[in-house]
């Protein structure tokens, strides 16, 4: 049991009580939609309900992470509490770090449906679940109650809407009870009070509960399964942060690699530019080179093995690759050999030397085994890894050394950089070369808030004794956590469980090729083919009072958790209806039949 683990255990036990009265409770008299409810709800000592605001039907809302409005589809309650206690060891109310405790959002819909479909956030969380005035959650969780669901959410423990400031101290030491809370104990938190409350509120307890998350939030609802199955009856996760710490310090090598093997980092905006527009590039020739369906990407990244060395038309001329001597006289898109093996370190992924291995297999690259040098796997052939070039990810290497020094400035992160006054240095992640980076690695696996925060415990077997159920999916040209990841995760509960029919008995994951990462409601993909890339139709800002076929995984979800009708293969189809195929419940993958048109759905088969 890890030490964050163990630190939780006071909030478990009465969370486990609590769930408890809320299933043998009796009907009681519902509750009014008014400040009654602050006295009324008082589930421990710890809850505080901090606002309670009657929403008529028609109402637009603004949610944290969009500006587009949502139109409250029937009337709703949005009750906010405050769950205690606060960081103790961050007195300074001006830091990042100081938190009352976490704040938890319940959206309450009339002509409500009899269950919770509670939602997660997304990167460091935060937002305003704690503030009257504001609206903390996202977009699906507000979509969720139009469709009748109460939904549940929580910022993590820190209110500062996607800024990881929060995770070091005002002295820079690292906010351990900060990362207990994002790692955990918000989660427990937002599945208890939201069961609480829905009963009393409603006056009975719900029918069913669900969780729905996607990136952190999918981790989020990942833990929960691991920890705490019991919370829910059935699990969405969506292209989940699993194994975070890894992935996150995964994040930062392709700007090892650069700044070793080529001089240039994100703080060299013109250098950087330059070969960030020759990757892209080469990622096309990628593309083209493995594209057998003539899509425009890929159905099977892993299984393509492109190397730009051994492309004449991706090297300069005159460059010698191998077997090959380049032939692209365009300066501004042709590589070096250099710029070429740099790629080929970034896709291949962080090792403990700087090497990659050129022979990598089909299966190497799907997240089914690592190479003997390899720490984690980069992302795929034909995503859209810009962000990885023009953008320094720190934050998990900071916290794994333990210096909040390390950190990117504004100047080299695109992302919120950390705020922290205990100094004004930055950007000392240009110091780490292949062995410090390598050592920084390891460290972070050893620290028990990282391994705590990693969530890659694979023993889900009470998640199968309980009879739960989950659906776990991946983008395939995910641009920011690797699907091999993923892959890897699966791998290892199979392992544990007994293998894959036993797996499959209570989870099934899906691979979506050309997804990157997305937002619920708001996918996208690579090169801006938002319309013709296949996708799950998801609930969001253009989908806000979805039927039961345009919220895809999550009706196949309920069929499995409430008739027992387990998924198979989802027929996708892209917005502009010019392509559709059926996505294959993994290991199965979609194959194109001899002679089928690759735009026919009826033209593939899953094996």
């Amino acid at each position: 049991m890890g030490a964050l683990h163990r630190l939780a255990m006071a909030t478990v036990m009465p969370a486990a009580l609590l769930l408890a009265g809320c299933a043998g409770m009796a009907p009681s008299k519902p509750l009014a939609c008014d400040d009654g409810i602050k006295a009324a709800f008082k589930p421990d000592g710890q809850t505080t309900v901090v606002a309670v605001r009657a929403i008529a039907r028609g109402t637009p809302l603004v949610a944290v992470d969009s500006p587009q409005p949502i139109t409250a589809a029937r009337d709703l309650c949005l009750v906010k509490l405050l769950v205690g206690p606060g960081i103790a060891a961050e007195t300074d109310k001006s830091a990042r770090s100081y938190s009352e405790g976490i704040g938890v959002e319940v959206w309450l819909p009339a002509a409500w449906n009899e269950r919770i479909r509670n939602y997660g956030g997304g990167g460091w969380v935060g937002g305003g679940h704690r503030y009257a005035d504001q609206i903390g959650s996202k977009v699906p969780a507000l979509v969720n109650a139009n469709l009748g669901y109460a939904s549940g959410t929580t910022d993590g423990g820190q209110p500062w809407y996607q800024d990881g400031s929060f995770a070091f101290l005002s002295s820079g030491a690292v906010n351990t009870e900060g990362l207990r809370n994002m790692a955990y104990r918000a989660m427990i938190e937002q599945a208890v009070k939201t069961r609480a409350l829905v009963a009393a509120y409603y006056g009975k307890p719900p029918k069913y509960a669900y969780y729905d998350g996607h990136s952190q939030g999918g981790r989020q609802g990942l833990k929960i399964a691991q920890e705490h199955p019991e919370f829910y009856d059935g699990y969405l996760i969506g292209q989940p942060a699993v194994s975070i710490t890894q992935f996150g310090l995964a994040g930062l090598y392709p700007q090892v690699v650069m700044r070793r093997d080529l001089g240039i980092s994100a703080l060299d905006k013109t250098a950087v530019a330059a070969f960030a527009r020759k990757v892209a590039f080469v990622n096309a020739r990628a593309v083209a080179s493995c594209d057998q369906e003539q899509l425009g990407f890929l159905l099977d990244p892993f299984g393509c093995a492109y190397d730009p060395l051994r492309d004449a038309g991706a090297l300069c001329s005159g460059v010698d690759g191998i077997g090959i001597t380049g032939s692209n006289g365009d300066a501004a898109s042709c590589m070096s050999a250099a710029e070429a093996r740099a790629l080929n370190k970034i896709w291949y992924g962080p090792t403990t030397d700087g090497s990659y291995d050129g022979a990598q297999t089909t299966e190497g690259r799907s997240g089914r085994a690592l190479g003997a040098k390899q720490l984690w796997w980069g992302m795929t052939r034909g995503t859209n890894i810009a962000g990885q070039l023009t953008s320094a990810n720190t934050d998990l290497t900071a916290l794994a050394l333990q210096d909040v020094r390390i950190a990117a400035d504004a100047a080299a992160t695109a992302a919120i950089p950390i705020t922290n006054g205990s100094t004004p240095l930055r950007n000392r992640w240009q110091d780490l070369d292949y062995t410090s980076y390598a050592a920084a690695f390891a460290q972070g696996s050893t620290l028990p808030w990282l391994a705590e925060y990693a969530t890659d415990k694979p023993d889900l077997r009470k998640l199968h004794d309980l009879n739960r159920k989950m659906i776990l999916w991946n983008g395939l040209a995910d641009d920011v956590i690797p699907p091999a990841g993923a892959v890897h995760y699966h791998e290892r509960v199979k392992a544990v469980v007994g293998g894959e029919t036993a797996l499959r008995s209570f989870l099934r994951m899906y691979n979506m090729p050309g997804m990157a990462h997305s937002s619920q409601g708001r996918t996208y993909t690579v090169g801006g083919k938002n319309n013709s890339v296949p996708m799950p139709p998801l609930p969001g800002n253009a989908n806000q009072t979805p039927a039961p076929e345009q919220d895809l995984l999550f009706t196949a979800l309920v069929a499995w958790v409430e008739r027992g009708s387990a998924p198979g293969a989802m027929t996708i189809a892209s917005r502009d209806g010019s392509v559709s195929y059926p996505v294959c419940v993994y290991p199965l993958r979609m194959v194109l039949k001899p002679g089928g048109s690759s735009a026919r759905a009826a033209d593939y088969g899953c094996r």
